[in-house]
Formats: C-alpha cells, structure tokens, sequence
C-alpha cells in the first residue's frame, strides 16, 4: 500500500469529520410548560415558547406557581435560556408582567416576537420599551415571512393570521396578531404554529407556491388535526413533520385525545403528546432527514 502524501491528511481528516458528522443523529429534549408554552433544548441551545403566563380563561391549562417561580429564577431546567419566544399576546400565552419581570432579571436574554405584542406588553407596563436592547422584533406582514439570526439560531417568523373566532357575524379575533415561528436549533428544524387554522396555510400558499419546510418537529393547534382531510394535508404536505406536537388542548378534553390517541397513531405516526405540565420527551432526528 502506498504511503499517503502529507499534503492530503488535512483533507482526509476534514472528510472523515464530515462523515461522521452527517451519520449522527440529531435530538431535541421537549418539556411541555402549559396550553402552548414549551422549553427547547437542542445541543447548544434552550429557548422558552409561550410560557410566562397564567391566565387560562377558565379554559386552558396554565403553569404551576412553582414552575413559573423557577423560570423566573433559571432553576434547570431554566437554566441558561438563549431566547424567549412569543407567538401572540392573548393572556393564555402572555402576562406583561412576567415577561416584564423576567427579561430585568435576565438581562442577556433578548425576547423575540412582533410589534403588536411588544406594543401590548408597554401598555401594560409602563417603561417596558427601555428593554429594547432585548427586543429581538419580527413583524411580518400578513401572508408574509421576515428572518433573523437570534442568539446563533436561524428564526423565520410567518405572518398566519389567528384562528377566527365569530359572534353574530364579526372575527373577534381580526385584529389579533399572530406569528408562526420556524426556528432552526442546531439543526433540528422547529415549527411552532401559534393560534391557526389550516385556512392561514392556504392564504400564504395562495402567494407563496411552492412552499415547503421540510421540518423535524411541528407544534401544532391542536385543532388543525381535526380539520377537513385535504386542508390539513395541505399543511402536512408544506411542513412534512417527523413529530407532531398537538398542543392548547383543553384540560378538559385531554381524556377524550388520549382515547383516540391509538388512532391518530396510525395517522401520525410521529405524534407526541403531552397530557400534563412538565412532562418532557427526548425527540431524535436522523440525520439523513
């Protein structure tokens, strides 16, 4: 065998980095806060999503005092959070006050959400707006997407309009932003819907063909799953999910989804579901996804 000339090991060793690399497996630890809150951590990262909050409208689950005490004091898993992530300011995602205390004893930590909610939050708190420093604003227009890098994390930020609401013929919710986040945590692709339906995707398809994201995970509203056959394909078909993480599903109906839960299996294979605050899951992403 003949003898490997020097000036090639830097590239052999380089290749047999890469290859090892690209044969390893991906993970992604989900820890489920409440409704639509999660913490997410991938190999170098850990963000919070909808999780400072505790109104449930007399409907929705909410955090436990206690955990929402540890958050605020980085007990771990609370621990060194790289983002905050807000989808939209309904007070089952968003108390002012929380977020308000959280970022003054978090300095470092930049919030990551639009305009309306930012908006909101000063509203309720007075002086909020000298924390901009941390504010990490993505405001999209409707049907459209804006990006940004947010603590060495690549963040799409899509403006899909709020489920709607009506009562005696009018939206209650028409004038409620809303942002669906893909983030993208040291590669492990993250889709987090927010408050929609699958009539959001067919309007952002309607100007965007073509479309799709080829995801790891997709959070979804738990009512998308239940939505007619082909629009929800059509969801599906753009975010091509290896996990599906139903989520604001109602205490009182977490009973009737865990019954069914066997079929939707068949369905999705890749479901998760979470039936009580703080239960977590160890999501792995092969690397040839």
């Amino acid at each position: 065998m003949l003898p490997i000339p020097r000036f090639l090991l830097p590239f052999l060793l380089l290749a047999l980095v890469c290859f090892n690399a690209a044969g390893q497996s991906k993970s992604l630890n989900v820890t489920y806060i409440a409704n639509e809150g999660f913490l997410l951590r991938s190999d170098h990262h850990k963000v919070l999503i909808d999780a400072l909050f505790d109104e449930s409208y007399g409907a929705f689950a909410v955090p436990d005092k206690a955990v929402l005490q540890n958050i605020q004091q980085s007990v771990a898993p609370f621990d060194s959070i790289d983002a905050l992530f807000l989808t939209h300011y309904h007070k089952d995602h968003c108390n002012p006050v929380l977020i308000n205390q959280y970022l003054d004893k978090h300095p470092a930590t930049p919030l990551v959400t639009s305009k309306p909610s930012l908006v909101f939050i000063d509203g309720d708190c007075f002086g909020f707006v000298t924390k901009q420093t941390q504010f990490r604003e993505m405001t999209p227009a409707a049907n459209q997407s804006v990006n940004k890098t947010v603590a060495g994390m690549q963040v799409t930020a899509y403006g899909l309009k709020h489920l709607t609401y009506l009562r005696n013929g009018i939206d209650l919710e028409q004038y409620m932003f809303n942002i669906s986040f893909l983030i993208d945590m040291d590669g492990v692709k993250i889709f987090h819907s927010g408050d929609i339906m699958p009539e959001a995707f067919s309007r952002y398809l309607a100007l965007h063909k073509g479309w799709n994201l080829h995801t790891d995970v997709a959070f979804l509203y738990y009512k998308m799953l239940e939505a007619d056959p082909k629009e929800l394909k059509q969801v599906l078909d753009v975010l091509r999910p290896r996990y599906i993480v139903p989520m604001h599903i109602p205490p009182t109906e977490i009973a009737q989804w865990q019954a069914k839960l066997s079929e939707l299996k068949k369905q999705f294979p890749g479901i998760i579901f979470f039936a009580q605050p703080m239960e977590k899951e160890t999501l792995t992403i092969p690397s040839n996804k």
